[in-house]
């Protein structure tokens, strides 16, 4: 039976949330949490599904972790917590290999080497490749230790900060790399880690960008062997050692206050659970619309929201084959496909993201010209299956609604599309396909109420506007967790839920 009287309430038992929990628990061993998600699962993105009959399991994220070398922010994390032996990280010799056109790159796991593979490469491009490596290294590395500049464990330099400030936030992402390097391909291929944070060359902030790679290639990667559903299951376990409890399957339907100056607890269909904390981990547009009452000011906080913009979500191929992939032409854990003509990818993005540019539009930009990353699963665990992991970002704009013939329809061609692009690329795939599974940005919104499907959280543009929402909330207790706050990336969760551990103080009694 769960009690009613909590010191914490979690809404959503995202893997911010678990990480948090478990922080907290580690802190104050007698805190006791209760964590409430709709889902069958904890973790939200951090999840797996599976489909016995294809002897498959299927991860729902991207589960690459960055920050894992021994300076790296989240294997210093997970060491606190105890749980690097239990996850089993699996190190990929490379950091990705690039298909392009008849071409292959294997790009080796160290900055240096990278560098060096370009260069020789790109040869005209090598002064302009050697200055946006000294940026990751320079101003990517401050923002790396963003969360330790608030707690004053890292000391930046001042002059480099403000040079980053003003040369560098207003750049996009492309515009930054244009500055650089004049190859369409080189551009595409130095900004194709924006998959792992949600978004493209032209909409993500450069500045944020040389902070994805700093933490990614320099700061080192890992995979969790099992699939992320293991780390968010240890994490689970950790917060129910201490005493908290998990409410799965279970919506919540109103975060309660004493009339709308301080939290009080959280209402569901399983009963009123009280607390004088309430950490939300879901979109904060779905939060300030549906989980609170008319006695809650929200209009500041709801304008300051109209420019939070999301990130892209993605739309995601699992294919389950036959025989080992690597055997089948997907010999690299990780690798990430260029369309043949870079220059026409950029334009196919812009005319795609004008008003009324309508699904073909949309398609031909995002599936078939854009990167898409492959994810060879079995390498990293083959008691998961035979399993490839086929990724696009993808807008949930040009999508129907879910359950009509034409939402079916464009998931049928989606696949169609997309598994062609792999099979040009590997050949000796076709006919050892066994199963095809698709989900969209509505499947994602289905099951984690994020706006527009992006569990990536709000897009890190040239503008921080919106950004700051939870300043300043008219409710006292309430705390926002996940990536909308966070950022994207599981070290992005882990740092800030490191830091809103940290502020923890008790402010309920117990029934």
């Amino acid at each position: 039976m769960t009690a009613h009287h909590w010191d914490a309430i979690f809404v959503g038992a995202g893997i911010t949330s678990l990480a948090c929990a478990a922080m907290l628990v580690k802190r104050d061993p007698s805190a006791r949490l209760l964590l409430i998600d709709k889902h069958i699962v904890p973790g939200g993105y951090a999840s797996t599904f599976s489909r016995p009959r294809a002897e498959a399991t299927f991860d729902c994220s991207l589960h690459k972790l960055s920050g894992m070398d021994d300076e790296g922010n989240l294997l210093r994390i997970l060491r606190g917590l105890g749980l690097e032996d239990a996850l089993g990280l699996v190190r990929p010799a490379d950091y990705f290999c690039a298909h392009h056109a008849d071409q292959s790159l294997l790009l080796p796991n160290d900055p240096a080497g990278v560098q060096a593979l370009l260069s020789a490469r790109f040869p005209r491009q090598a002064t302009g490749i050697a200055t946006f490596f000294d940026q990751v290294f320079t101003h990517g590395r401050n923002g790396y230790h963003q969360f330790q500049m608030q707690d004053g464990s890292f000391e930046p330099d001042m002059a480099q900060l403000r040079h980053a400030h003003r040369h560098l936030k207003s750049r996009t992402v492309y515009e930054g790399l244009a500055e650089l390097v004049d190859d369409p391909f080189l551009i595409e291929l130095l900004a194709a880690p924006g998959i792992y944070v949600g978004g493209y060359p032209e909409d993500l902030g450069y500045l944020y960008y040389l902070h994805v790679m700093y933490a990614t290639l320099c700061r080192g990667n890992a995979y969790v062997t099992g699939s992320s559903q293991r780390l968010s299951n240890l994490l689970a376990q950790q917060v129910i050692d201490a005493g908290g409890q998990l409410l799965l399957g279970t919506a919540v339907e109103q975060v309660l206050t004493d009339g709308g100056e301080r939290v009080t607890g959280v209402r569901t269909r399983r009963g009123t659970f009280h607390a004088g904390q309430v950490y939300i981990n879901t979109s904060p547009h779905y939060a300030a619309s549906n989980l609170f009452g008319s006695e809650v000011a929200l209009e500041d906080t709801i304008s300051r929201l109209a420019a939070l913009k999301p990130a892209l979500s993605t739309t995601t191929v699992y294919l389950v084959t036959d025989g080992d992939p690597s055997t089948l032409g997907v010999a690299h854990t990780e690798s990430m496909l260029f369309a043949d003509d870079p220059a026409a990818a950029v334009a196919a993005r812009r005319a795609a993201m004008q008003p009324g540019a309508g699904e073909a539009a949309s398609e031909h930009a995002y599936w078939q010209c854009s990167p898409m990353e492959v994810t060879n699963y079995r390498a990293l665990d083959a008691k998961g299956g035979n399993v490839l992991c086929l990724n696009v970002l993808d807008s949930a704009a040009h999508w129907p609604p879910r359950r009509t013939p034409a939402y079916r329809e464009k998931k049928a061609r989606a696949a169609a599309m997309l598994v062609q692009r792999l099979q040009r690329q590997a050949p000796a795939l076709r006919g050892h396909v066994l199963h095809t599974e698709v989900a969209t940005p509505h499947t994602y919104a289905r099951f984690t109420n994020n706006t527009d499907g992006s569990g990536y959280g709000a897009m890190v543009g040239t503008s921080l506007k919106g950004h700051t929402f939870h300043h300043g909330f008219p409710v006292r207790g309430v705390h926002f967790l996940s990536a909308w706050v966070a950022g994207p990336s599981y070290e992005a969760a882990f740092g800030y839920a490191e830091m809103t551990a940290r502020q923890w103080t008790r402010q309920t009694a117990r029934a």
